[in-house]
Parts: structure tokens; C-alpha cells; sequence
């Protein structure tokens, strides 16, 4: 009896510095892989909703079908993260809040932005910044240097861009309230369909995301401008949208994309494609730029 309670005094003796040792920390990726949907691990694949059309966030290079750009890059680690592999559904802009609530994909993206609108319909992760700018043909420039320059004149957007729709909107009733003519605003299904019209000077700016008319500006040396350089319509944050009732898939994906802001592999993807200023200090989720000071 003696000595089998002195071996165990020694065995917990031996065990006790073991016992006072902290538990090693749960990373953030393997919080975000458990937080996969049970459906979606058996699947074993992310499905994304994009128009494949926004350079240098998702867009296809002409002649070829793979999916490119910043958010492929950073959707590709978050996949990879997540144990999943990535897979790409072609959707038009209009469509990506419906395709989601119907289940078509996991993810709306390709440039959708978060705005207290849209939450009503979706849940977002944001993960980049960005802004509405005015694309024009470069003799423009000397004569626009905003919005209300456009006064009796044309501008395109994409379809569904309700952000920047309502932007022109209050413009146009400014031009109105001071005598001039009202902003002709034309909507079309892809940025390469808006940017034609400008080339055929059907209208006389197209208004896009800020780093998609960057891009698109080194494409075709000389050939556009961005109003007053740096001009933002209407800033807004980039985000990734996820249907109400995929809360756990949303934090999943927050949490993986975050994880890559804190080891760098965030930024390091923005900067490959020329948009790395327009990284967040933090990945967040429904926190929309009304949101934001």
C-alpha cells in the first residue's frame, strides 16, 4: 500500500511541470477549416459567382479561360486554407446577389461591394478598398475634373452598380437644380461593353472601380485618364458576399483571409497586381465605408 502510494507521488511529481506548460494556441487557418459547413467539406469545393470581367481583381485574359487577378489569388489561398479547392461560375454582375440566394455559388464576387443596402440580402467579407472613378478619353481631361462636369453629357457603368448609380443620380439633379442639362447615364452588362462606348465617344465617361480603370489605363498607353487623377465618385470597400443562412461558411472565409493579412500573404498578393494600397488594416465582415470613418 505503501509503495504504491509513494509511485504515484513520484509519477504525479514528475508530471507536475508538464501540467503548468500553456496548451499550444489554436491557429487562426485551423479555426478557420473547422468552421467549413459540413455540405461544403463534402463537396470539397468553393464555389465563386463572378463576372470575370474587372482587371486586375477577376477578369480572363482574351483567348484564354482561366480565371485571373487579385481576388482569384487570395480566393485560391483561402481555398487552399480551408482544405477546399476553388471552383468559378460565370455570372453577370446584376446577378451575383440572386445567384447566391439561389444557392447557384457559395460566393458572390468579381467587385461586388458591401453597402448597408445589400446587407439586407447578404452578409459580406470585406477585403479591399476602392472607389468609383470616371474614365475618359485623355483630350478630355483638361475640360472634366468631376462628376459635375457632366452636365449634359454621357456616362456608362455596369449594370446592378446601384452604389454609384445613386451617386450620378445626385449629380444629375444638381445639374438640373442649376439650369443645365440633366447626366445621360447608360448601364451595360460587362466594363468591357461601358468602355466601348467610350472608345465609339457614345458617351464621355465610363465609371468604374478605381484600380480597374488603373489597369486598364496601363493597357492603352496614352489613350485614357482618370478625372482629376485620383478622383473617387463614391469610395466603397470590395468585399465577397455570402447568402444570410452561410454565416459559418462567411466566418470561415473571414477567418482564413485574415490569417493571411497577419503573415503577409495578403499583401503580398495585392501588391503583385498594383493594388496593395488598397489594403484594410483588418479583414471584417458588414462594414461598409457609411460604416467606416
Amino acid at each position: 500500500m505503501f509503495m504504491s502510494s509513494l509511485r504515484a507521488t513520484l509519477l504525479l511529481t514528475a508530471l507536475s511541470p508538464l501540467c503548468g506548460l500553456a496548451q499550444p494556441a489554436v491557429s487562426l487557418t485551423t479555426e478557420a477549416a473547422r468552421a467549413v459547413p459540413a455540405d461544403v467539406k463534402a463537396r470539397g469545393v468553393l464555389r465563386v459567382g463572378s463576372q470575370q470581367t474587372f482587371p486586375p481583381v477577376e477578369f480572363r485574359e482574351p483567348g484564354k479561360t482561366e480565371v485571373t487577378g487579385a481576388s482569384r489569388d487570395l480566393l485560391d489561398e483561402v481555398a487552399r486554407r480551408l482544405n477546399l479547392r476553388l471552383e468559378y461560375i460565370q455570372s453577370e454582375y446584376a446577378g451575383l446577389i440572386s445567384g447566391v440566394e439561389a444557392d447557384r455559388f457559395d460566393v458572390a464576387s468579381g467587385g461586388i461591394s458591401d453597402t448597408e443596402e445589400r446587407e439586407q440580402k447578404l452578409d459580406f467579407v470585406n477585403y479591399m478598398q476602392s472607389g468609383g472613378s470616371i474614365l475618359v478619353l485623355a483630350a478630355n481631361t483638361d475640360k472634366l475634373s468631376s462628376i459635375d462636369d457632366f452636365c449634359g453629357k454621357g456616362v456608362a457603368t455596369m449594370l446592378g452598380g446601384r452604389t454609384i448609380m445613386t451617386a450620378v443620380e445626385a449629380a444629375s439633379e444638381r445639374c438640373t437644380k442649376a439650369g443645365k442639362p440633366a447626366i445621360r447615364a447608360e448601364q451595360l452588362p460587362t466594363a468591357p461593353d461601358s468602355r466601348m462606348q467610350l472608345d465609339l465617344k457614345r458617351v464621355d465617361g465610363y465609371i468604374g472601380d478605381f484600380p480597374a480603370l488603373v489597369y486598364m489605363g496601363a493597357q492603352f498607353p496614352g489613350r485614357y485618364k482618370i478625372v482629376g487623377d485620383n478622383y473617387m465618385l463614391t469610395p466603397y470597400i470590395t468585399s465577397w458576399g455570402f447568402a444570410k443562412n452561410r454565416a459559418a461558411l462567411r466566418d470561415a472565409v473571414q477567418k482564413a483571409t485574415q490569417s493571411m493579412l497577419d503573415d503577409g500573404t495578403y499583401k503580398k498578393i495585392l501588391d503583385k497586381w498594383g493594388v496593395g494600397g488598397a489594403a484594410l488594416p483588418a479583414v471584417t465582415v458588414n462594414l461598409p465605408s457609411s460604416k467606416r470613418k
